[in-house]
């Protein structure tokens, strides 16, 4: 798949599409139900880090929780431990994510800039916004489309400045009433949806309310089931995932084809509809997917 680098050219960020992701990610139990897990670690159960086995365990749950790869989470617990935050997160201090992010390991030095920014975050969700590749290329897009701030790329990783392009984001497009919390879920998402060339990703459904499609039209049926697929909690794009491999077992040319040019997140995604249409459709003819 071709990487993707822009948002649509017609995408202006909004309060109704910032309300549209902050409402889907609340709906999301595997994102709400770890975000409540976090949140009981790390500001009940161990706010402090004046003590090894506190700063590990938070480290050791957002390696897995958010898959950072931190290959020696024992030795950047450690460095956490002799910097003493505590006093310097209260405070809100920018200069702290950099900080937590020059790990030494093993005699070589290591820049855990995304890592530094989540464990800032979530013991200061309001003060501290999570660095995410996804939420760069939405900020550099939208600044290369509607100019905002003045930054470039390789500044981002200094977190003084990433906040200030974040509160000009907010600023420019009129979405002071959020808190920072509620941006990152915003950007985080946004970012998903727009540049995930690899796995789980939408042709049709845009967050529209209506079908923009004509109901004759076959890209009907295709936006109404990736609307479905969305916003239906209940689906699981791992059941479908595996769903859509058993088809493939015993599926006809056409078919095998149509999955060569998806990921298997997508395929997961047709095999949906077509469940989902089976009551409307012939179940042994599949040939109005293969336009998909």
């Amino acid at each position: 798949m071709t990487k993707k680098h822009y948002l649509p050219d017609d995408y202006i960020p909004s309060i109704k599409d910032a309300e549209w992701f902050i409402n889907y990610w609340k709906e999301l139990p595997s994102y709400f139900n770890q975000e409540r897990a976090l949140d009981k670690l790390f500001m009940e159960l161990c706010p402090k880090n004046n003590n090894i086995e506190d700063i590990l365990i938070k480290c050791s749950a957002l390696n897995d929780f958010y898959s950072t790869n931190i290959f020696d989470i024992h030795s950047l617990a450690q460095h956490i431990e002799t910097l003493e935050i505590d006093e310097r997160l209260r405070a809100g201090d920018y200069t702290l994510v950099n900080d937590i992010a020059n790990v030494e390991v093993n005699g070589k030095n290591h820049f855990f800039y995304s890592f530094a920014t989540k464990y800032c975050s979530h013991h200061q969700p309001e003060l501290y916004a999570i660095y995410d590749s996804y939420v760069e290329k939405v900020l550099l897009s939208m600044n290369q489309k509607t100019p905002f701030a003045n930054f470039k790329k390789n500044q981002l990783k200094d977190y003084d400045t990433y906040m200030k392009v974040i509160r000009s984001f907010q600023q420019r497009f009129g979405l002071m009433q959020y808190s920072i919390k509620q941006l990152d879920q915003y950007l985080w998402q946004l970012g998903k949806w727009y540049f995930n060339n690899y796995g789980l990703s939408y042709k049709y459904y845009n967050r529209e309310e209506e079908n923009p499609y004509p109901l004759e039209d076959v890209r009907s049926d295709f936006w109404y089931g990736e609307m479905m697929f969305v916003t239906n909690t209940l689906q699981n794009v791992g059941y479908w995932k595996e769903m859509g491999k058993e088809w493939l077992k015993n599926a006809n040319e056409q078919i095998r084809n149509l999955a060569s040019r998806l990921t298997s997140e997508q395929f997961g995604v047709v095999t949906y509809i077509s469940a989902l249409f089976s009551k409307w459709r012939p179940y042994d003819d599949q040939s109005w997917l293969i336009e998909y």
